[in-house]
């Protein structure tokens, strides 16, 4: 019998199950300057520790397979890559894989960066946490800026929430989408299916890549930022198509209502 899970906001409600209490980012954090050694312990973490796991972890647990992952290969420099939200180890680990050899970094919640080990092991892992203060945000912008300029990968999130193998895309907003067309930067969508496999209960995952996609560069801001969230939304819609099975069914609490009759 298929595991059902009830919701009642798509925009908000988050089944990522991790029970982790999120604590604001301390005034002082850092998003860029640090010094040669954190780099050099950083670099030992990400491709030495974090690269093999995440392999694993992607091909044995979720059994990935990439579609069209040459697209992103042919990209030369620096570029943003939008991903629907769900796995859980596996949306931590899934965009290093595919942005292999470029290194990924992920915007992330609060949450990921809410305990003093976490807030010094994510960072190194290319973990970007969302701001706080205007400080912050001026900072968070920079290391933004700073990583597009450097040829790496940066991933976001746009549902913002973990729904388990949720076969949907969300509705989400254009806000993640100003800093691709400030930077006037190639955007890419990777979207995570679901297939049936013949002796394990658990799907494996198909993700198509698409893109780039590119904003009209002499349009206002708010219509480039649109342009790019509509063609990321559109594909993924379509992309999500490639779905055969439902591991976890979501059912809306109001509609779960109406068929036992009581709404």
């Amino acid at each position: 019998m298929e595991k059902v899970i009830y919701y009642s906001d798509e925009l908000n409600d988050d089944f990522a199950g991790t029970n982790i209490k999120e604590v604001p980012l301390p005034p002082d954090f850092k998003y860029t300057g640090h010094g040669p050694f954190w780099k050099a312990l950083s670099f030992f973490i990400y491709r030495i520790i974090a690269t093999p796991v995440a392999y694993l972890v992607c091909k044995l647990h979720y059994g990935v397979k990439y579609v069209n992952r040459k697209a992103l290969k042919k990209c030369k420099g620096g570029y943003f890559l939008y991903i629907n939200h769900t796995m859980v180890a596996g949306d931590a680990f899934n965009p290093s894989i595919a942005a292999f050899p470029k290194k990924t970094d992920i915007i992330v919640s609060n949450d990921a960066v809410s305990n003093g080990f976490l807030r010094v092991v994510v960072p190194m892992l290319g973990g970007m946490p969302v701001p706080g203060g205007l400080k912050q945000v001026l900072k968070f912008k920079k290391a933004i800026d700073e990583s597009y300029e450097k040829g790496h990968c940066i991933t976001i999130y746009p549902e913002a929430h973990i729904w388990k193998y949720y076969t949907g895309i969300r509705p989400f907003t254009d806000v993640s989408f100003k800093y691709p067309a400030e930077l006037d930067a190639p955007v890419y969508c990777a979207t995570v299916t679901y297939k049936r496999r013949k002796f394990i209960k658990r799907p494996k995952a198909e993700v198509f890549i698409d893109g780039p996609f590119y904003a009209d560069a002499a349009a206002p801001m708010k219509t480039r930022q649109k342009q790019l969230r509509d063609a990321v939304y559109n594909t993924m819609v379509a992309r999500a198509e490639n779905s055969n099975c439902e591991y976890i069914k979501y059912v809306r609490k109001e509609k779960e209502a109406e068929e036992e009759g009581i709404a």
